[in-house]
């Protein structure tokens, strides 16, 4: 699939993605199934199950409305069938490349097709991802502080996360106050490091990468200045939406728990999830697979719940929190694509 100037190869990208997300699954599996998971699937409560599918489609329609109003901001007219179909395309992407990188790319590419301008589209997924790694930061951190007994819980390995999470806070605090009042800094300090490492990697695109990465830093900074100055109810509008996305998404693992029939500390599972997202949206591999699954089944185990039901657990929570959007965005993605193909045929057709 060709972006812009990029090309993405799916076919790998979704190989990796369903092979390590299987493989990591059915290893949890093996680990934990015996015979009190099936007496347990017994005792399963299917109504949950409907309760989950519409939180998730709440978390997407969330997403949808919060794009929605950043691009509108930038005197956009964008429905809001448009900013999903934009949003559920990012998942889909976002899970056939490593560490996310080709979610926000295609976004941009929907909208634009959509009759948003590329710079605009840019500015508007761009404080969309501020946004997210903003909220995410909090929830994690509050959660972490103002639930000690969960780092208890969690073990040492928390503590880890913790300073983690509040050495990367601190890091994006500096970094967002410098963008607002010095960003003539930052470009400076970025474009000797680019220069210094693609000099190391004796690359030939050196200039160009650097351009690129300072270009993108002007654009960050024109949207900044769009939001901070002129939309302030705009981006707090927005910021709510994002933390009700996250929320509500949140709420998916303690509802599949009940369904699951299994009894645990409701509120530690759902205030883990912060902590599972924030793990998640950093991850090197596709979607975060292997990575996703894994780090689940850590932190479910380090509160005690049974582990004879975890494999089966995983497996429906990564349904609901992954798969499902990404084999909807897939949907999505290709139906445009076909769309713009179509077109670009008949216009071909007409102009012979």
């Amino acid at each position: 699939m060709r972006i812009g100037e990029r090309d993405y190869n799916i076919k790998v990208g979704l190989t990796f993605f369903i092979g390590i997300s299987i493989i990591s699954i059915l290893v949890i599996m093996f680990l934990d199934i015996d015979r009190n998971t099936w007496m347990s699937l017994r005792k399963v409560r299917l109504e949950y199950g409907f309760i989950a599918g519409i939180l998730m489609v709440t978390q997407w329609s969330f997403n949808g409305i919060r794009f929605k109003i950043l691009l509108n901001s930038l005197d956009n007219k964008v429905s809001f069938w448009t900013s999903l179909e934009a949003f559920m395309a990012n998942i889909f992407m976002s899970a056939m490349t490593p560490s996310q990188t080709g979610g926000g790319a295609l976004q941009i590419y929907v909208l634009n097709r959509a009759g948003v301008s590329l710079a605009k589209a840019f500015t508007g997924c761009l404080m969309g991802a501020v946004l997210t790694v903003f909220c995410m930061l909090v929830l994690t951190l509050s959660a972490l502080i103002f639930k000690p007994d969960l780092r208890v819980e969690l073990g040492h390995q928390m503590m880890y996360i913790f300073i983690t999470v509040c050495a990367i806070f601190l890091f994006m605090f500096v970094l967002f106050t410098l963008s607002l009042f010095k960003i003539k800094i930052i470009k400076r300090i970025t474009g000797r490091f680019l220069l210094f490492l693609t000099n190391v990697m004796k690359s030939k695109k050196r200039l160009g990468i650097t351009k690129r990465v300072l270009y993108g830093l002007d654009q960050y900074s024109k949207c900044i200045s769009i939001y901070t100055r002129t939309k302030r109810y705009k981006l707090f509008l927005a910021c709510l939406y994002t933390f009700a996305a996250i929320i509500t998404n949140s709420f998916i693992a303690p509802v599949l728990f009940a369904g699951l029939n299994v009894h645990c500390n409701s509120l530690n599972v759902f205030l883990t999830q912060f902590i599972l997202l924030f793990i998640a949206y950093f991850s090197p591999t596709p979607g975060a697979s292997g990575i996703a699954e894994f780090s689940n089944y850590w932190m479910m185990s380090s509160l005690n719940i049974d582990s004879n039901i975890l494999g089966i657990y995983t497996l429906i929570w990564r349904f609901y929190t992954s798969f499902i959007g990404v084999i909807i965005g897939g949907i999505i993605t290709l139906t445009l694509l076909r769309q713009r193909k179509r077109k670009t045929n008949y216009i071909k057709l007409k102009l012979s």
